[in-house]
Parts: C-alpha cells; structure tokens; sequence
C-alpha cells in the first residue's frame, strides 16, 4: 500500500472526533465550561476535515461514525441554545388550546401552564416567530412526551437522514458525505441542541435529490422558509413541479388556519427590528447607516433576485441566498451556517467547510455571561474576524482555481 493511501492517519483522525464528542458531553454545563468547549469543537472540526480529505475511509465505516456522534450527543445537555425549550412550551401551549402567536410565554393567560420547561424559555416577552409546520411539529412532540431528549432524538434523527440522502446521491463527492457526517456543526446543533434546521434541511436534500422534490422542499420551507427558495430553478427546469408546489402550499394553509390573526408577524417584527448577534458585512453597514437593517435588506433582495434569474441549480441557489444571509444579517447563530454547509456539501463545494468549523467559535459569548447580569450577552470583537475573512478567502481562492482548472475541486 502506497503512503498516499495509507488510510491510518484518516482512522486517527476519525477516532478524535469520537473522543472529542465525548469529551464534550462529560463537560456537562457547556456554557459553564465554555473554554474546554470551544477547544474542543476547534479540534473536532480540524479532525473531520482530516478524516475526510480525499475519502479514504469506507463509506460504510463513516455512516456508523455518523451514528455513534450523534447518539453520544444526546447525551449532552441543551445548554449552548435555550431554543429547545422554547419549542417544547410552545407545543405545550398548543395541547392547552392557546394560539402562541398571540400569547407569549409572560402572557397571564398562560399561568397554570408553567413548569420547568417554561422556566428554561428566554425572551418570555415575545411570541412565536416559527412557521406552521414547526409549530405542529412542537405540538406532536410535546404530546408524546416533553422532553428535552425527546426532541433531540428527532433532530439528531433527521440530521442522520441528511447524510444518507448525501452518501445515496451519486453526484456529491464521498470526501463531502463524510466531512458532514463528522463534523461537530451539525452534531452539535441537532443531536446537542436540536435546532430546527436539521429537520428542514432534510426536507429540502430530499426535495434535491429524490422524487417528489417540490413537495419535499415545500415540506421543509413549511419548517423554516429558506428551502422555498430552491423552488424557482426547479419551475423553471421542471414546470410539472408547479403540481408539488402546490400541494405543499395547500398543506400549508391548512396548518395555518388554526394561527391566522392580527398577530402572526408579531415575534418576527421584534426579532427583525431588536436582535443582533455575530454580524459582519451588516456591522460594516451599521458605520455607514443610521438604519442599516433596510439597507441591507434591499442589498440582499437584489444580490438573490440576480442569483435567481442566473443559478440553474435548485442547490447553487440556495447556498447563495444563505451566504448573503450568513453575510448581511444583523443575527447568524452557528446553527444558521447550516443553510450553507448542506447544499455546499451537496455540491461539492469545500470552501464552506471553513465557516462552517470557525462559526462555532462564536460560542465564545459564553466566556463571562451571567444571565443575572444585563449587558454580559457580547460576542467579542475578534470572532467575526476569525470567523468570516478566511471563509471569504478560500471561496475566492476555489473559484479562482476553478476558473484556472475546471477539473479542479469546486469551491
């Protein structure tokens, strides 16, 4: 066997992401042990990226790593992100017949229905912000049993299923399907956090990449509103998938009914109008601009009609909208990255594996934060620093290889 192929160092490699995993479960309080956490999640993403260059492990033994990861991260507490909780009380509030687009968690109304769950909600003051499908989701999940690990599980679940949607689809590259099957980003955000956009991320890969895309995609966009955006190349390449389309806004209206009132974009006003978090190109506009928030609106509208009019690709899209997402708005959560790192890794493109690994150092917030104490929440300034300039450099440097050498990997 040739040095080349020696598939030694990519077995050690994968074996630190396992020890890493552990190592961050056995920490227990992430935002306590903050500095512990983020070394290790720096570790971890060098250690995917290892085990994943040019593919040498089987595919069948990333497929069982993928599994391990997962199920040894719902072991770890939810205490990177309180959204977790805000789901299940949601849920919660559903099963009692109360509309959470109109009663916020402080609501009064709600009184007799707090309990520990509620307890863990932050930002009690503000109503829902979630689509339909989302909300019906938290209501079946919170009907079963509302539990933390429980959401977890079918987060973690729906993550997997990512994967295998990515290893099944000839197109994407193996060295692809195993950097996201090993990589903490969506381990940690799905298996350890449970944020929503595993599960309409895997709506819109399988809308991507079997039958029934339209609906499959409308099903995640049902979940959280990014996968609707694959739908326009689709119309455009297939006009039959105005069939599927359709059929999902059908199944949408019938999941709004029930929240339909003068209140439905109430949380999503305050969101869009108060929050800001881990900002870059929207910091820069806050120099420039005594309102910044349409400003960089109306850059992204534009950037994104062009991308639409020009991308033939349902994938290529949605990986431009999210990266002008990731760069013009006032919030993005690690978790948020997510939008791009799948359809990158569904494209082959490796030049967002780098955002993907630095975003997590955004977790640096939680060095020094006390909940009890206003104004402790504040990113430090040399996050985005770390975080966005060399994602923005190896996008420049693959498409510039890529226009050199068209056989060269994609960026």
């Amino acid at each position: 066997m040739s040095r080349a192929s020696d598939p030694l160092p990519h077995i050690v490699a994968a074996g630190i992401c396992v020890g890493c995993a552990v190592a961050v479960v056995l920490i227990g309080d992430l935002r306590a042990g903050a500095v512990p956490f983020l070394g290790l999640a720096s570790v971890w993403s060098v250690a995917a990226s290892l085990a994943a260059w040019r593919a040498r492990l089987p595919l069948w033994s990333v497929l069982a790593l993928a599994v391990v990861l997962r199920v040894a991260l719902l072991a770890s507490e939810p205490t990177l992100s309180d959204d977790l909780f805000r789901y299940l009380w949601e849920g919660r509030v559903q099963l009692a017949g109360f509309d959470p687009f109109l009663y916020a968690p402080s609501a009064p109304e709600l009184a007799e229905l707090h309990n520990g769950t509620w307890e863990q909600v932050a930002h009690k003051d503000v109503s829902t912000i979630y689509p339909p499908g989302a909300l019906w989701l938290f209501r079946a999940v919170a009907w079963v049993w509302e539990d933390p690990i429980l959401w977890k599980a079918v987060a973690g679940a729906c993550d997997l299923g990512i994967v295998l949607l990515l290893a099944r689809h000839a197109a994407t590259p193996r060295w692809a399907v195993a950097l996201y099957a090993l990589h903490p980003l969506p381990i940690i955000e799905a298996a350890g956090s449970g944020h929503l956009e595993s599960i309409a991320l895997l709506g819109l890969v399988a809308g991507l990449t079997t039958r029934g895309g339209a609906f499959l995609v409308g099903l995640g966009g049902l979940v959280k509103l990014l996968p609707f955006v694959a739908w326009l190349p689709m119309l455009r390449e297939r006009p039959r998938a105005a069939v599927g389309m359709v059929a999902s806004l059908a199944l949408g209206a019938v999941l709004l009914l029930p929240f339909l009132g003068p209140t439905l974009l109430r949380g999503f006003e305050t969101y869009y109008e108060v929050w800001a978090f881990n900002s870059s190109g929207f910091r820069l506009l806050a120099l420039v601009f005594d309102e910044p928030r349409p400003i960089g609106v109306a850059i992204g509208a534009v950037a994104c009609a062009v991308a639409a009019w020009r991308l033939r690709d349902p994938a290529d899209l949605v990986l431009f909208v999210a990266s002008a997402l990731l760069l013009l708005s006032p919030v993005v959560h690690p978790w948020y990255v997510l939008w791009a790192f799948v359809p990158a890794c569904l494209r082959g493109r490796w030049a967002w594996a780098v955002i993907a690994s630095t975003t997590l150092l955004s977790y640096a917030v939680l060095v020094g934060y006390d909940p009890d104490v206003p104004g402790s929440w504040e990113e430090p300034a040399w996050v985005v620093w770390v975080s966005v300039p060399p994602w923005i450099a190896a996008v420049a440097w693959s498409t510039w290889r890529g226009l050199r050498s068209p056989d060269s990997p994609a960026g």
